[in-house]
């Protein structure tokens, strides 16, 4: 099993670095809470998604439930009983739209359409194990 080590700053390209400061299993509730420490560059929101190996298909329900000056709790909750590992993605998500024209994305489109996506970008993936 792969986890992120406790207190080892994981590098990124948006953020600076990220740590998981703290982790606890609480296998009576089937959930987890995380401490996570971000170095912050901008005053983004910040959002997460959670995936377990036993249900990859699956996202994961994530309260975050304290926010200041870079820190963040968060739990995940709904895991099966025998999670094995587990998939936290942070993302970090900007407040305008951008707009995509189709026909870049897709040369053989014959209208011209364009679309408004969530801009949001890949900020780190941290992995616990059961």
């Amino acid at each position: 099993m792969y986890h992120t080590k406790t207190y080892e700053a994981v590098s990124s390209n948006i953020t600076g670095t990220v740590t998981n400061e703290n982790r606890v299993y609480h296998p009576a509730n089937n959930s987890l809470d995380m401490v996570i420490k971000m170095d912050q560059t901008d005053e983004e929101e910040v959002s997460f998604l959670a995936q377990e190996k036993a249900n990859p298909n699956i996202k994961l329900p994530v309260q975050l439930l304290y926010e200041d000056d870079g820190y963040y709790v968060v739990r995940v909750s709904d895991l099966s009983p025998n999670w094995e590992a587990l998939s936290f993605d942070l993302y970090q998500e900007n407040e305008e739209k951008e707009t995509v024209n189709v026909d870049d994305v897709t040369s053989d489109s014959e209208t011209d359409s364009t679309e408004e996506i969530d801009a949001h970008a890949l900020i780190t993936t941290l992995y616990s194990d059961q």
